[in-house]
């Protein structure tokens, strides 16, 4: 059943909720603000129902999330482990069990086997689950996640309200993204109005960036490439290792890129230890990245998706440009 209103959805999410106890909380690979600040909101929540929440990831968390209460609970799946033993799996910010990485891969008959539950505001979600909320209108997944607590009317703690408060800035980038609307606003209020620390995120996000991002942000804009609306540019291996800045330091580099005067399309190529490339696009209200992204497995939303390449740096620009000059024409 896939359902678009937090208020439709609630009696079906509290009735499969309550008939499980152990609740496997997962989210896409490389998770961002939004995917942790939901299955961190999510997991207080269960605490304060009586559950026993799982959180477990294909990859780890930002280091800006690190703060939020209840990131010691946050585990990353190893290659070859076993899947906890649980009752229900719950996924949050994700469209299929193939975007959460090995822990699907190699349990895929566990995922089969026990009712899922999504919650998502991805246009690329097919609606999986057994029961899914899924609102591409939404500015955030923890946004969404927020209105369906409201509408179960569960108690919203400080802890769980800081993490979506997480999720909600990062996705909207402080509400700057298109999909920010007054519903959007007013979730923001509500949830400062169940005791988010606002301080907190907004320095764990704002105040808190290493020096090594920097560093890698200059070596990456000083080979810009830009034309007619259209700009971007590419991350080796051997910046990374230059700046010793790591992984998560791309996403810096993606919202400077968006910041180009003229920018209607933005990509950043990132070389991957695997000799793969992982594309990063962002555009304008009006163009469609998405349905680019789709075409190698990926996914995200029209303004903001990603997709990884198996192609190295070069073979990648060289496959995806011409298809970005196209969407502009």
């Amino acid at each position: 059943m896939i359902y678009t209103d937090p208020q439709a959805a609630a009696p079906a999410f509290a009735a499969r909720i309550a008939q499980a106890q152990r609740i496997l909380l997962l989210t896409h690979i490389n998770p961002d603000g939004d995917a942790i600040g939901s299955l961190l909101g999510a997991a207080h929540m269960l605490y304060a129902l009586g559950k026993t929440p799982i959180s477990l990831l294909a990859s780890p968390a930002p280091s800006y999330s690190l703060g939020l209460p209840g990131a010691e609970w946050l585990r990353v799946y190893q290659r070859g482990e076993l899947l906890p033993e649980v009752d229900l799996i719950w996924m949050l910010d994700t469209a299929a069990p193939d975007r959460v990485g090995l822990i699907a891969e190699e349990h895929a008959e566990a995922f089969t086997a026990r009712p899922l539950l999504i919650v998502d505001h991805h246009v690329t979600n097919d609606g999986l689950g057994e029961l899914n909320l899924i609102d591409p209108t939404a500015a955030s997944t923890a946004d969404l996640l927020f209105r369906l607590l409201r509408a179960l009317q569960w108690p919203i703690t400080p802890d769980a309200a800081t993490c979506l408060y997480m999720g909600l800035i990062t996705d909207t980038q402080s509400f700057q993204t298109s999909s920010t609307r007054p519903q959007t606003l007013h979730t923001a209020a509500e949830i400062l109005l169940a005791g988010a620390d606002r301080r907190a995120v907004v320095t764990a996000i704002y105040f808190s960036l290493p020096a090594t991002t920097l560093r890698l942000t200059g070596l990456v804009l000083s080979e810009l490439h830009q034309e007619e609306g259209l700009v971007w540019a590419h991350v080796t291996q051997a910046q990374l290792a230059a700046s010793g800045a790591g992984d998560e330091a791309t996403d810096y580099v993606v919202s400077q890129l968006q910041r180009t005067t003229g920018m209607q399309i933005c990509a950043l190529f990132k070389e991957r230890h695997d000799g793969t490339v992982k594309l990063s696009l962002r555009s304008q209200p009006g163009i469609n990245v998405a349905a680019i992204a789709q075409r190698w497995g990926g996914g995200g939303h029209a303004q903001a998706a990603g997709a990884t390449l198996a192609l190295d740096l070069r073979g990648a620009e060289a496959l995806i440009i011409p298809l970005l000059r196209q969407l502009l024409t």
